[in-house]
């Protein structure tokens, strides 16, 4: 049965010689075709992808905050939000479990999923989207049915996380891969991490093994990243008001707080801590705990709170949020009288 929501698959073996994609805007929906050769045989994929779903993805560009810094850091903590994104799961989960029937053993159920990642063109941003640097949803590669390095990588962790695969990130110098853990895989090579082997694999280019690295990057340092789950939240915005504005006597203070949670998944157990104290003094003259609701992947929610404090020309208005999961975010914010209302 076909659902407009989010995809209708099949994997069918007939006699196509190389991949082919194709795309076609329906009633709510792109019907995706996608075909490649995989061990001798040819594979066919049919997805119906929703319209919505696409230009949400399409719309939500606030994770282009991110870039990459190959000179010896980690991944930016939004950047697992693209390929765990809450939105997808069901087309992914779908996908990955098309990639597993009828398919004996871990490794070449991975081995399966690598080969179709593999089939999707390879192509620069600069070339597809205009963008020096654009970061592909998974729903929007399989849209576009291109990407380059990041967008294939994204792709495949999805998978591979559906699949419940042990995997990691592998970066390198101005490239990223992909190293998984699992038995049956033939291969001399591997990097090791945390007292297991992961092996590399390559989403570029067709017909790269599990395990086989190409030349270019056989010396090169690998940095190897485990999966990380934590949501990023984000504080978009804060507004503070007193009224009236007196050194001896209590205000009513109103403080706004625009959050935006990029995922993946939702932030849990919301609590905003407010602390008013005089600088200097290290007086406290106001502390206030807030529970707040639970904010769902991708939401932007202000949150209005209200404390009764005495306002001194040098008093600094500290705000800690904490949630399940997530680290902590501390803000400070130093009143004066240009900043209240008398």
């Amino acid at each position: 049965m076909r659902t407009r929501l989010y995809l209708f698959i099949l994997l069918a073996f007939a006699h196509l010689t190389a991949s082919a994609h194709s795309v076609v805007k329906r009633d709510g929906y792109y019907e995706v075709q996608h075909s490649w050769e995989y061990k001798g045989k040819s594979c066919s994929v049919m997805l119906n992808i929703s319209t919505a779903l696409y230009d949400y993805y399409q719309n939500d560009r606030e994770h282009h905050f991110y870039r990459y810094h190959f000179n010896g850091s980690v991944v930016p903590p939004n950047y697992f939000g693209f390929m765990l994104s809450e939105r997808d799961r069901v087309v992914i989960r779908a996908l990955a479990q098309e990639f597993s029937n009828g398919v004996d053993t871990e490794a070449e159920r991975i081995a399966l999923a690598l080969s179709f990642v593999q089939s999707l063109s390879y192509a620069f941003d600069t070339e597809s989207k205009g963008d020096d640097e654009y970061v592909r949803y998974p729903i929007e590669t399989l849209v576009d049915g291109c990407g380059d390095c990041e967008d294939k990588v994204s792709l495949l962790a999805a998978l591979l996380y559906e699949m419940d695969a042990d995997f990691v990130l592998l970066l390198l110098p101005e490239h990223m891969a992909v190293g998984v853990h699992c038995d049956g895989v033939l291969a001399d090579r591997y990097m090791l991490f945390r007292g297991k082997k992961y092996y590399y694999l390559e989403t570029t280019m067709p017909e790269w093994r599990m395990g086989q690295i190409p030349e270019d990057y056989q010396s090169a340092e690998m940095e190897v990243v485990p999966i990380d789950e934590t949501p990023t939240l984000l504080v978009k915005g804060l507004r503070f008001e007193s009224h009236p504005c007196r050194s001896f006597e209590k205000a009513d203070c109103d403080l706004e707080v625009e959050l935006h949670n990029l995922g993946p998944g939702e932030v849990k157990d919301v609590v905003l801590h407010v602390r008013v104290v005089e600088k200097g003094m290290n007086r406290l003259l106001a502390e206030e705990y807030y529970s707040l609701k639970d904010l769902q992947e991708g939401e932007y929610r202000t949150e209005k709170v209200s404390v009764v404090s005495l306002i001194r020309e040098n008093s600094v208005l500290e705000m800690e949020l904490t949630g399940t999961g997530i680290t902590p975010l501390y803000y400070e914010y130093e009143m004066n009288y240009s900043r209240v209302r008398r």
